[in-house]
């Protein structure tokens, strides 16, 4: 059998997440729902990023292991980061639109900005929170921007390229 690249495990979680969200939603658990549904988002995105950038998971220069988070050298010799590290949802906002620069990322900038813009509050240090952040109408919100994000993922694997 051979073995799944990073972006297959990606896409995985990110079907995963997005069904556990959506049981826990069900159930009225909203603040762990809110939380998965960003984790979907974000996994379906760097998935993404792998499949149709120069993003990798490769070393980084001067390294010798693989890195843990997606990365590129930015694009933008403007720019004062010499690498763009691939973070949580609520990052992602900003990284993906440095990438705006190259073909392939001005298009996944383009259709996936109004999606991630939904995650700008969401934190991944809400897990250690009270759950009172997480309204009805927030999650929903959510959940429509992680479904589109899935949904934008689908199908740019099965037409092996970007809208």
């Amino acid at each position: 059998m051979p073995e799944l690249k990073q972006e297959d495990h990606f896409a995985s979680a990110a079907g995963r997440h997005f069904q556990d969200a959506d049981y826990l939603r069900d159930d009225g658990r909203l603040p762990a729902a809110d939380h998965l549904y960003g984790f979907a988002a974000e996994c379906a995105t760097k998935s993404l990023l792998l499949r149709f950038t120069d993003v990798t998971m490769d070393p980084k220069p001067g390294e010798d292991a693989p890195s843990s988070k997606p990365w590129v050298e930015n694009p933008d010799p403007d720019h004062h980061r010499q690498l763009i590290e691939f973070g949580h949802v609520n990052e992602l906002v900003k990284e993906v639109a440095l990438l705006a620069h190259g073909r392939a990322g001005a298009s996944l900038h383009a259709a996936l900005d109004g999606d991630l813009r939904v995650f700008r509050r969401w934190h991944v240090k809400f897990r250690y929170y009270d759950g009172g952040y997480a309204q009805a109408d927030v999650v929903t919100r959510r959940r429509t921007a992680a479904q589109n994000i899935l949904t934008l993922h689908e199908q740019a694997q099965l037409n092996r390229k970007l809208p």
